[in-house]
């Protein structure tokens, strides 16, 4: 309970010196927790450190000091009591041996070993970091005990024990006592490195939603990009250029779908499917009409009732119209899609016509991102096949879909 309060201390802490350091930034609540969103977090946070540090310290020495305290009888803990002062010196030697402990394991051992999933190496160092220790402070027990000519012996009992036969008695034994201590250490070090790891996440969060609002604030404004895509239709229009102006509206539906629509988690499937007949209209305005272009599309199944996560196969569209297709037509892309059951099975083929160690080092990057989505948006619930053999590249993915 004291060292769940020391973390939530510490948590504060960081907010009270943050202002009185007049660092940039601002505090946010997140679940319950501040976190600070400031470019000099890093300084706020070695600060606390050094006052968390010094808060454990005396913790430490009000817990055991104030044990010592009684109005009317001496106390004992084993042969050290408060009659001639003996108790105060052995109890600096337990604060000390015991913030050892505490100290070595939350701050150095934990980060150092345990995060890192260095079992065995923690272990060890563990064991005999509580040997030496508890050995040390067995050793300065019995000097203690000579310096006051008090028994040494464990079957030997003091004048002052049997003179005080009304007393306050502790035993604490030394493996025992350093053992509980050195698993509250654990204990803080683990909620410790916890709360850190957890508020780390929440500032990278919070950096990633401003970079992100940055991000487009920077970009075009995109109704004058729509009202400018509108004038030059207008334009066509004018002019009488129909293949012109249906490209651009193709041009503009893209963009629109892109820009507005594709803004959430999931999207119909249909309209997924839609956007992709789209862009092959529109890739295929590079070409002449003279140029037979060979792209083939095949579809089946009731795409009506189900969604997928948006933009999800675009980038296997670009790399087949990048890779198969050459500047005069030739080539091709035979692309499919099957909905049965709820699985979507895609199917896309093309030739390689770029030299291999070109193609690779230009498709890699979007592929990789495409098999990172599908890593995380459908962990156990897609099977994608990428094959490059005999001058083809053929992709063949598999998803289950939720309706």
């Amino acid at each position: 309970m004291i060292f769940t309060a020391v973390n939530l201390l510490r948590v504060w802490m960081e907010h009270v010196y943050a202002k009185k350091l007049g660092f940039a930034g601002q505090w946010q609540d997140s679940r319950n927790n501040l976190v600070y969103t400031g470019k000099d977090y890093d300084k706020s946070l070695r600060v606390t450190s050094k006052l968390e540090k010094l808060i454990i310290v005396l913790v430490f020495f009000a817990a055991y000091y104030g044990i010592l305290y009684h109005p009317t009888l001496p106390v004992f803990i084993n042969e050290f009591n408060t009659i001639d002062g003996s108790i105060y010196a052995t109890r600096f030697v337990d604060v000390f041996s015991s913030l050892v402990l505490f100290l070595s394991v939350a701050f150095f051992l934990i980060p150092k070993y345990l995060e890192k999933r260095r079992i065995f190496q923690f272990v060890l160092i563990s064991i005999l970091l509580i040997a030496i220790v508890s050995l040390l402070e067995f050793q300065l027990d019995q000097i203690i005990l000579r310096l006051f000519n008090l028994p040494t012996k464990p079957d030997e009992i003091s004048d002052k024990m049997m003179t005080y036969y009304r007393r306050k008695s502790y035993d604490f034994p030394i493996i025992p006592v350093n053992l509980v201590i050195y698993t509250l250490g654990v204990l803080y070090g683990l909620s410790r490195d916890w709360i850190r790891k957890y508020r780390h996440e929440s500032k990278m969060l919070q950096e990633k939603m401003r970079a992100d609002i940055d991000l487009l604030r920077s970009q075009i404004n995109p109704h004058f990009f729509f009202n400018a895509l509108n004038n030059i239709y207008a334009i066509t229009q004018r002019s009488q250029d129909d293949e012109a102006g249906r490209a651009i509206m193709k041009l503009s539906g893209l963009m629109r779908y892109m820009i507005y629509d594709s803004n959430v988690a999931e999207i119909g499937l249909a309209r997924e499917l839609e956007h992709i007949e789209n862009y092959l209209e529109v890739a295929r305005l590079k070409f002449d009409l003279q140029d037979k272009v060979d792209i083939s599309l095949e579809k089946k199944g009731n795409f009506d009732n189900h969604k997928i996560a948006p933009l999800l196969l675009i980038p296997f569209l670009e790399n087949a119209f990048k890779h198969g297709v050459g500047s005069k037509g030739d080539g091709y892309i035979h692309l499919s899609y099957l909905l049965s059951d709820g699985k979507l099975c895609f199917r896309i083929e093309n030739p390689i016509l770029r030299k291999e160690e070109s193609w690779k080092k230009h498709s890699g990057i979007g592929l990789e991102n495409v098999k990172k989505r599908l890593q995380m948006l459908y962990p156990d619930r897609h099977q994608l096949d990428i094959s490059d053999s005999e001058g083809k590249f053929k992709v063949r993915l598999t998803i289950r879909l939720e309706e």
